[in-house]
């Protein structure tokens, strides 16, 4: 069919697998589907794996809102509830007990135990199951909740109302402490996986009350999506002083679509808050001439740049920033052009600010930096590993939303400010043997950080 072929071409093909299989009863309205789509969603390739988790659902709703139907779909299967949860990680127990209910107690904070557990009568009003990721007991809680985050999913609680018509809640593992917690994935089964509405009810009987679930919504307030003016939605790689960096080089700057860039790909980048001008050899910040900017700066502290080179390597790209001596610096991007890694041999010290807002870097080489600005890397959640070798001071909130971090080797450091790693829960090895001075509320969240006695004596910290 044209209108699948044409919808691969402008979102990939995990996003016509997904039209073909959902939206059967649109597609026999010629057209109607992909208008639908190219109105109000930019292209991207990303968008079936940012709604795999949780929120196909959400997608399908908002689809065949913009249609005439009277009744939204739901996706039917021939699979248990059982079978399906299994298919997404979880193994589904129904309760038939108030002491099989209590056996769950276990994955719940005792802040945070289920009022199900508290109140010993919830089967008399209520089917009560309880879903538990497979792995859900080293799955640890954020620092900072969020209701549909890894931990606060790994173990549900499904309840159904009894009576003629069934009322859903869904239980978040962070009772109470989250907001919406017993509303964990709007009560809409068909978010968790789709199929499993139709599953439960054919499976048990029940004539499950459907609500009118959000439509659009759920790009903006759950997903990394940002509404232009004409109500098209396009993802949004990060943000920074109400200005978001899209995919494919689009700029939306307080609801006003940015498209000088996108129109000449080929001499342009946008990557995170950066713009990488191919033509003129320059890299520069969207409406802050002038703004000293550390990672501008340790780019063009290395030289007069004479070329740049952009190399594809399957879904990703790396730059390669070419001076006299044929001394180059690395930048890799990925598909939707963030920056993910960092190679600069020659800079010797770093600024304030560097890459401050950034949150997908996973890899950076700087093996002559002595010194470190305010702000190194302060969001880089999906950093894991970093080696400073010839670093001896470094400033206030270096890494401090770094939640993730688990090793990292300072062997020449002296000094380092405040709210050094303040969020991270991760750490398993520090090597810092010279320290001699650290800030306050450093590691603040981590749970092991009362055990070093002496900041200038310690080497190591392992987790145990």
């Amino acid at each position: 069919m044209d209108e699948l072929r044409e919808i691969k071409k402008i979102y990939g093909e995990e996003m016509m697998h997904l039209c073909r299989d959902s939206f059967s009863t649109i597609l026999e309205n010629k057209g109607l589907l992909l208008r639908i789509l190219k109105e109000n969603l930019a292209p991207t390739r990303s968008f079936v794996s940012d709604i795999k988790d949780g929120f196909i659902g959400y997608f399908i709703n908002w689809i065949y809102s913009f249609v005439d139907f009277k009744n939204r779909l739901f996706i039917d299967t021939d699979k248990t509830p059982f079978e399906l949860m299994d298919e997404k990680g979880y193994i589904l127990y129904e309760c038939t007990t108030e002491e099989y209910i209590q056996k769950f107690r276990i994955f719940y904070e005792d802040n945070e135990v289920l009022c199900t557990m508290k109140q010993g009568n919830r089967l008399d009003k209520c089917y009560v199951f309880f879903a538990v990721k497979k792995n859900a007991q080293n799955i640890k809680r954020l620092s900072i909740p969020e209701r549909q985050d890894i931990y606060g999913t790994s173990v549900i609680s499904i309840q159904f109302t009894k009576g003629k018509n069934n009322f859903i809640s869904i239980k978040n593992r962070y009772n109470d402490h989250v907001i919406g917690s017993d509303a964990t994935f709007s009560n809409n089964l068909d978010n968790i996986i789709p199929g499993l509405t139709k599953s439960f009810e054919r499976y048990y009987g029940f004539n499950i009350c459907h609500q009118d679930y959000e439509t659009s919504d759920f790009l903006s307030t759950e997903l990394r999506y940002v509404n232009g003016i004409g109500g098209t939605y396009y993802r949004c790689n990060l943000e920074d002083d109400n200005i978001q960096y899209c995919e494919n080089n689009i700029i939306i700057d307080d609801g006003v679509l940015i498209d000088k860039y996108s129109k000449n790909p080929e001499r342009y980048i946008v990557m995170d808050q950066y713009i990488l001008d191919l033509k003129e050899k320059t890299i520069f910040l969207y409406k802050k001439e002038g703004v000293e900017d550390a990672f501008i700066k340790s780019i063009n502290d290395v030289g007069l740049i004479k070329k740049i080179t952009v190399v594809r390597e399957n879904d990703e790209k790396i730059i390669l920033i070419n001076y006299e001596d044929n001394i180059n610096v690395k930048i890799r991007i990925n598909r939707n052009n963030a920056i993910i890694e960092y190679e600069n041999e020659y800079v010797q010290e770093i600024g304030n600010d560097f890459l401050p807002v950034n949150r997908m870097i996973r890899n950076i080489f700087l093996p002559n930096v002595r010194r470190i600005g305010n702000k190194f890397l302060q969001h880089c959640t999906y950093l894991r590993e970093l080696f400073l070798q010839e670093v001896e001071y470094i400033g206030d909130s270096f890494l401090e939303f770094c939640f993730q971090l688990k090793r990292i080797y300072l062997p020449k450091v002296l000094v380092i400010g405040k709210d050094f790693l303040y969020h991270n829960t991760e750490l398993d090895i520090m090597f810092a043997p010279n320290i001699q001075i650290i800030g306050e509320d450093y590691l603040y969240d981590y749970e092991y950080r009362d055990r070093i006695q002496n900041i200038k004596e310690f080497s190591r910290i392992r987790k145990l």
